[in-house]
């Protein structure tokens, strides 16, 4: 409901990408609509992918799921990640506030849909959810865009030290690779779009 993606009719067999995994709650809510999905949980948080790959694992249901631990991004990579689980703030961009750095793998979802054998197929949805990283995991699906139907976005103010937002920027790209704004939700420090591939839909 945070995103409106129950706005979106998610019918068998549909692909749905989600950067940003955490701990598996988006794929719980899939998981209760009964329906035969594919799914792919991106999540580069060291205890956040131990949680999501457990639950993917104990949890049954018709969705036939896969976990990575990588971060998504504009290059296929190491990079330092700024890890904040407790605030639930951890990116690739330093941000105000983070409890310990490591490096992780990071991937374009360009790159990433070519190893998967995925880079022709249709994806239903791509759930985005990167503190502040947005532009540059959009920046790195240059080549996926055109196969995506719909984006759900937090582009709330998470980017870095100053805590920007993300809208502005997002938004320009994804308009001028066929997109529109199907959904959008301005709530206190939080701000969910939903965009529609007009080529798509």
């Amino acid at each position: 409901n945070t995103y409106e993606i129950n706005k979106i009719k998610l019918n068998e067999d549909d692909i749905i990408i989600d950067c940003g995994a955490n701990f598996g709650d988006f794929w719980l809510y899939l998981k209760t609509l009964d329906t035969k999905l594919t799914y792919l949980g991106i999540e580069p948080g060291f205890e956040e992918f131990k949680v999501l790959k457990r639950n993917l694992a104990m949890n049954k249901s018709k969705i036939s799921s896969d976990c990575i631990e990588k971060a998504l991004s504009d290059r296929t990579c190491r990079s330092t990640f700024h890890y904040s689980p407790d605030g639930a703030d951890s990116s690739l961009i330093k941000p105000k506030n983070h409890s310990s750095t490591y490096e992780v793998s990071c991937i374009k979802l360009d790159d990433l849909l070519l190893e998967l054998e995925l880079a022709d197929k249709n994806i239903k949805l791509l759930k985005l959810e990167a503190e502040g990283f947005e532009p540059e995991v959009i920046e790195g699906a240059r080549s996926s865009l055109k196969k995506i139907n719909y984006i759900a976005a937090d582009l709330g103010p998470e980017r870095g030290i100053n805590e920007d937002n993300t809208i502005a920027e997002v938004t320009n790209i994804l308009l001028k690779n066929g997109f529109s704004i199907y959904s959008c939700q301005l709530l206190y420090k939080r701000a969910t779009l939903i965009f529609k591939n007009n080529d798509l839909n």
